[in-house]
């Protein structure tokens, strides 16, 4: 069960910037944009166990839920980004829009391989994408392309938000997870860095930027995806016929949520989306991507890549 995207990689290096004093959850950010580039990617996930977190079901299964989604959305945030196209005059943008959807394609192809190894444990990975599709197109049909564009410009933020939090202040990936599922997350985390402002530019460039729709989508966004998220846990969990289920959940919203929670760590990052001033790169952009990309640079491998960085950080704990 592998994954491999063959296409050219392209891109050049990023230069690490000064490290920014106002960076809300990421102090070893640096101030130069990342840009975008479209990367070869392996992943084979045929010996990956079930708690592939080192034994974490609650991580595990809340990585695995976000998993199932990732495809879908991905199209949704797609098509929400290229149904503007026509209307984007700055050539710049209209690359990156390229790139983005690229990128995006490549990460939903990534997971749905992954997702088939899910269905292989016994979770019914086709009747949730089949609701998936169904909100998909509903919310196609009833919302407005300005309104969907600005919920995918919130989705990028959360991902945003997420990515740069496994690099820096919630390593939701454990030293003891299986290697290939931390080089699919580092690898998506990197690439959603990358991508982070592209579909807030052009909301806010060319589809009027409204600032309480966008207040709104975000609203809208964070509803759904902690509704998703629950319910396929929730079946993931009677899959598993895990034991003290309400005791391994209330210990990991705990540790989610809780004072010191890893989503709790990420608030600032989060709530800086309701600032009229927003921009997604005012979190710059973590040392860890450009490590990371660094490495990737040297031997096109993604895992290569991310075990390198992972082991810088081992070093430096």
């Amino acid at each position: 069960m592998a994954y491999e995207d063959k296409s050219p990689a392209h891109g050049n290096l990023p230069q690490c910037g000064a490290p920014s004093q106002s960076r809300a959850m990421n102090s070893s950010a640096n101030t130069e944009k990342a840009p975008l580039r479209h990367r070869r990617a392996k992943f084979d996930f045929a010996e990956v166990p079930t708690y592939w977190n080192g034994g974490d079901a609650f991580i595990t299964r809340f990585l695995d839920a976000l998993s199932i989604n990732f495809p879908e959305g991905e199209r949704f945030f797609i098509e929400s980004v290229l149904a503007f196209e026509s209307q984007v005059t700055d050539p710049k943008l209209r690359e990156e829009m390229r790139l983005f959807a690229r990128q995006e394609g490549q990460h939903g192809a990534a997971h749905s391989l992954y997702n088939k190894l899910l269905a292989s444990q016994g979770v019914n990975v086709e009747r949730i994408l089949k609701v998936l599709v169904g909100h998909k197109r509903a919310t196609q049909r009833d919302l407005s392309p300005k309104l969907q564009l600005a919920l995918t410009a919130a989705a990028e933020h959360l991902t945003a938000t997420l990515a740069e939090g496994f690099l820096s202040v919630a390593p939701f990936i454990g030293d003891a997870a299986h290697p290939e599922m931390r080089a699919l997350y580092l690898w998506h985390s990197v690439e959603e860095v990358e991508h982070k402002a592209v579909a807030f530019d052009v909301y806010q460039r060319f589809a009027g930027g409204d600032y309480w729709l966008r207040v709104r989508a975000m609203l809208m966004i964070t509803a759904y995806l902690h509704l998703r998220v629950a319910a396929i846990m929730r079946h993931m969990f009677e899959v598993d016929g895990l034991k003290d289920r309400r005791a391994v959940v209330r210990r990991g919203l705990w540790r989610m949520y809780g004072p010191r929670g890893y989503l709790t760590r990420m608030l600032p990052s989060y709530l800086a989306w309701f600032k009229p001033s927003f921009h997604p790169w005012d979190t710059g952009m973590p040392r860890e991507v450009a490590a990371w990309i660094a490495e990737y640079e040297q031997h096109q491998d993604p895992r290569r890549a991310t075990e390198a960085v992972h082991a810088q950080r081992l070093r430096a704990a």
